[in-house]
């Protein structure tokens, strides 16, 4: 059976270069609702973020695929997803 596609939230803080990512799991619908409110929240507070709601197989794919997002420092949202 193939490998379920996970979904993660990537949320990218412009002006600090900062990230932070939300993994959900296969949950499309869940994924779906935070990355619409976390846009709504982001245009009302006029903030300069990009928000991304991506499927992959996982997080590895996600940090190829997306390799601008994962400035990997301590802190960033990402190393701990990053093996030990």
């Amino acid at each position: 059976m193939p490998d379920q596609i996970q979904h993660f939230l990537l949320v990218y803080d412009v002006a600090h270069s900062e990230a932070e990512v939300t993994e959900y799991g296969t949950d499309y619908e869940v994924a779906l609702a935070a990355y619409s409110e976390r846009e709504r929240a982001a245009r009302e507070n006029h903030e300069d973020l990009d928000i991304v709601l991506v499927g992959a197989d996982s997080i590895e794919t996600v940090r190829r695929t997306h390799s601008s997002y994962f400035e990997l420092r301590v802190g960033s949202g990402f190393d701990s997803f990053l093996p030990a």
